[in-house]
């Protein structure tokens, strides 16, 4: 069993050190567009549907019958 840990455990690093394009200029400039100064507001927007979702859905099952 902890041969097949070790073996995941290589295989995950090794291939997190694979991707060509995140150290590169345009991996660097993707980031710099994603993480900037209005990320917040942007995670904000992006899942605001969620809890809305989660509330109707709780609703529905909460008002049906059994």
């Amino acid at each position: 069993m902890k041969t097949i840990i070790v073996v995941i455990l290589m295989a995950a690093a090794s291939s997190a050190f694979g991707c060509p394009v995140c150290d590169s200029d345009v991996g660097i400039a993707v980031r710099a567009g994603i993480f900037n100064d209005s990320f917040p507001l942007t995670f904000l927007k992006v899942f605001a549907p969620f809890p809305v979702l989660g509330l109707a859905l709780y609703a529905v099952n909460r008002c049906l019958p059994d």
